[in-house]
């Protein structure tokens, strides 16, 4: 069974609008034929052979914006909703005129070819019909998902991107953003035996083994350890006072200095 992928909906799209400006050629051709051998001509052929020419503007845009990424921001989801039903009411008008016409008895010497003028019209109708459905969904694809099916993924707005992923990631476009941060990749390294921060591996919030000093080498120094006085300048004996409070330099050779 063929499953249908939502993201080849543009593809289908574009197919739809080709086959629609091919008729369209074709009832063009036909309109000129109905003009030369017609009894009469009114404003309802006109009608039809004019929006022939106001449909290619309308076909090139529905087609070329979505395709190349400098215009595709010309071509919001929403535009692209109005102009498919905006034209798909005007073929409706643009086929019906033409077969008042036929009715009026006015295409005698080109009711045949009026006739199936009126038949391509129905078809064109139908697939303005199609792409408009398809942009209804489109467009409502987009307010779901922030992007158009079939099209980029990448966020139109800077403030729908998550702070958690890589916004430039180069991962195809199937898969989630890369995250930016790889937790198993920044985890700190294992502490082996020997080292002097304990002997076990160490983990992030472990607890924290004091070196031992009973080996030997350097021992950290003691409160009672150290002199409690100033040494003075040379530090080679502490500074006496006397009782008056006046200091008293240690003894030592000064004639030196």
């Amino acid at each position: 069974m063929v499953e249908f992928d939502v993201h080849n909906i543009q593809k289908i799209k574009l197919g739809v609008h080709i086959t629609q400006a091919a008729f369209i050629v074709v009832s063009w051709v036909i309109e000129i034929v109905v003009f030369n051998k017609a009894s009469s001509i009114d404003a309802r052929p006109g009608w039809y052979f004019g929006l022939c020419f106001l449909t290619i503007p309308a076909i090139i845009y529905l087609t070329m914006t979505p395709r190349f990424p400098r215009t595709r921001k010309f071509g919001p989801p929403l535009a692209f909703t109005i102009v498919d039903i905006l034209f798909a009411f005007f073929w409706i008008s643009a086929f019906a005129s033409q077969a008042s016409y036929n009715s009026s008895g006015k295409c005698k010497g080109a009711c045949g070819a009026s006739k199936a003028i009126v038949g391509m019209g129905v078809f064109i109708w139908l697939f303005w019909c199609l792409t408009a459905l398809m942009s209804v969904y489109g467009y409502i694809y987009f307010r779901r998902e922030g992007y158009l099916p079939g099209g980029s993924r990448a966020p139109h707005n800077a403030n729908m991107i998550d702070p958690d992923k890589e916004a430039f990631s180069t991962a195809p476009h199937d898969d989630e953003y890369a995250p930016v941060h790889n937790v198993d990749e920044h985890e700190l390294p294992d502490h082996h035996e020997g080292s002097g921060y304990g002997a076990g591996p160490s983990s992030v919030g472990g607890g924290y083994d004091a070196p031992s000093y009973t080996s030997g080498g350097y021992q950290p120094p003691q409160v009672h350890d150290e002199p409690t006085s100033y040494t003075g300048y040379t530090g080679s004996a502490p500074v006496n006072t006397r009782p008056g409070g006046r200091l008293h330099f240690p003894g030592a050779r000064y004639d030196n200095v």
